[in-house]
């Protein structure tokens, strides 16, 4: 009797041991994802708010029944431009994308495409080059993590970047004295022609076009619709500057710790399909932009080949002006002219040959 009492509490035992183990190996994570620009109107957020972070929940769960629970911060809401490296160093942001641009001089060597101007207009192939680079330059995702404390996880792109203004032009020439506003690391494409280049962002375009602050923007098609700039400027030019891998994502060191390896391997695959998803994604909406912008009455045309080349040859050496720069700071120039190789072994053609000395 004593003897089938206790193989029943020992079964009883057992059962309830199981289900507590089962109970703690199953748990929520609870993570904030942001950006400094919003989701709806920026495509390579709105791919991290509909595909990288509802992707990465459904295979947690589906794969290792825990649950990532999502907090949404994008927008500025949390950091804003330019914030969002220390954000996510200091764990105020689990996830975010720390645009690069923003950072020109801690993530000097991750602007590595800006510094190859007129490199591919083509979104899909400029991602897949990015992406190259950071799997063959290991000290690109070593300084995220050993500076700043985050994990590298994908790479994006924005749309080709070129130039809408609220006066028509077709000649270099016509750019001279122009204010013109752009991003810090493609300002000296600007300043190349001339022109009067200004510090600005998205967030303020808007605005700015509507005061004067600037007559023009360096911008790739889809933003340009996205944040309504075609209202204020009547005028898109495609000059092909390229389009450029500038968005990463990153996640906090200590969270990514805490993670069990599972989710972590999971989190690394979606993030290298985040790179062909957005990329695509770009791609399909700066073509639908551009029939919205001419639907719109924007006059939109192509600066003629004679003219991207003036354009091209009269800029200084950067590729290997800013290789030197970066080897300066500490940082791995190589990666410009790894970039630079994958893009030709992709069959792009340059219309200046850019070669590292």
């Amino acid at each position: 009797m004593k003897r089938t009492v206790l193989k029943a509490i020992t079964a009883v035992s057992l059962a309830l041991a199981g289900a507590g183990a089962g109970t703690a190996s199953a748990d929520t994570f609870r993570l904030t994802i942001g950006s400094g620009h919003p989701a709806d109107a920026a495509i390579w957020i709105t791919t991290m708010r509909d595909f990288l972070a509802p992707e990465i929940a459904k295979r947690v769960q589906q794969k290792t029944g825990h649950k990532i629970e999502w907090v949404n911060a994008y927008g500025g809401s949390v950091c804003k431009l330019g914030e969002c490296l220390e954000a996510v160093e200091s764990g105020l942001l689990d996830m975010a994308d720390l645009h690069i641009a923003f950072e020109p001089t801690k993530l000097m060597a991750h602007n590595f495409p800006y510094f190859v101007p007129f490199g591919t207009p083509d979104p899909v192939i400029a991602a897949r080059s990015a992406r190259k680079v950071y799997d063959t330059v290991p000290e690109l995702k070593k300084i995220l993590e050993t500076k700043y404390n985050q994990i590298f996880l994908a790479v994006g792109v924005v749309g080709n970047y070129n130039l809408v203004t609220t006066f028509a032009w077709d000649k270099v020439e016509q750019l001279k004295n122009r204010k013109i506003a752009a991003a810090g690391p493609n300002i000296p494409w600007l300043k190349a022609v001339g022109s009067i280049p200004v510090q600005s962002n998205l967030n303020e375009a808007y605005t700015s076009f509507q005061t004067g602050v600037y007559e023009g923007w360096v911008m790739f098609t889809d933003a340009t619709v996205g944040f309504k700039l075609h209202e204020v400027a009547k005028n898109y030019v495609f000059t092909d500057f390229g389009s450029i891998a500038n968005v990463v994502i990153a996640i906090n060191k200590n969270t990514w710790k805490k993670l069990p390896k599972a989710v972590q391997d999971i989190m690394l695959e979606v993030g290298k399909e985040y790179t062909e998803v957005e990329s695509k994604a770009a791609m399909e909406k700066g073509q639908k932009s551009v029939e919205i912008m001419k639907a719109a009455g924007v006059s939109v045309r192509s600066l003629s080949d004679a003219e991207k080349a003036k354009w091209a040859n009269a800029l200084s050496d950067i590729p290997n002006e800013r290789t030197t720069e970066i080897n300066k700071a500490g940082q791995p120039g190589q990666a410009v002219g790894a970039y630079i190789k994958t893009l030709k072994e992709a069959g792009v053609k340059l219309p200046r040959d850019w070669a590292i000395k």
